[in-house]
């Protein structure tokens, strides 16, 4: 059976007003779920014999939940590169959250953890985490607060010169997969920085993609692309 393309995925990171997933965390068109019209109370001839999804169920064409080998998802993380940026050392410890001073959920890196960053120029910089739980169930458990803060997320008090505004918080399920969406504007002496989060339960994995630079609608594209192709990616391990 056809699997969605990429590009629907990536249309559930950007920013939209509809219903797309991946992209809970820019625009409307962030949220993904992929919804058929239910074509119950209306008739229709005999002739008629294709059949729908039920309303808010993903489209049957979409993989189900499933769980990953750690070891695969490890060896597809350590080739992972986000495009454009230049690779730098793994971190000491994976990280999954969507918003600041919220739970989130920490595992030092190994064989179920994973952590690393790029840079480029111009202050741009991406940052992934992930951490592969044993089973759907714990995985599932282990996101439902960071999902729910996502949703909810506030901006903290200023601090240390640094003023925050948060906009586009949104928890939703694109393409049959949990996401949680946050963009941070962060703004002090130094200049301003735009911040693309975005978290998604893809099986048994938990995956965090930050994408910052100083252009906010770079930080969007960029971050709403990366997180996509990288869930996709994930998916098909």
């Amino acid at each position: 059976m056809r699997r969605p393309t990429a590009r629907a995925l990536l249309a559930a990171v950007t920013p939209l007003v509809v219903v797309p997933l991946l992209a809970a965390c820019s625009d409307a068109a962030a949220t993904m779920p992929v919804v058929t019209p239910s074509t119950r109370g209306i008739a229709t001839t005999p002739a008629a014999t294709a059949t729908t999804d039920d309303p808010l169920a993903p489209p049957s064409s979409l993989p189900p939940p499933r769980v990953h080998p750690a070891d695969a998802v490890a060896a597809y993380l350590e080739g992972y590169h986000v495009s454009g940026l230049t690779r730098a050392p793994s971190g000491d410890t994976a990280d999954v959250a969507a918003c600041p001073g919220t739970p989130r959920l920490t595992r030092p890196s190994g064989p179920d953890a994973y952590a690393r960053s790029w840079t480029g120029a111009t202050g741009t910089r991406a940052d992934v985490a992930a951490i592969t739980y044993p089973d759907l169930a714990a995985a599932a458990r282990a996101v439902e607060p960071v999902l729910a803060a996502a949703a909810s997320c506030r901006a903290p008090e200023a601090a240390n010169g640094v003023a925050t505004t948060v906009a586009n918080e949104r928890r939703d399920v694109a393409e049959g997969m949990p996401l949680g969406r946050v963009d941070l504007t962060r703004t002090s002496a130094a200049g301003t920085v735009h911040d693309y989060i975005g978290v998604v339960q893809v099986g048994n994995v938990l995956l965090r993609l930050t994408y910052s630079s100083p252009d906010g609608k770079v930080a969007n594209e960029k971050g709403s692309n990366a997180l996509a192709l990288l869930a996709r990616h994930v998916q098909g391990l």
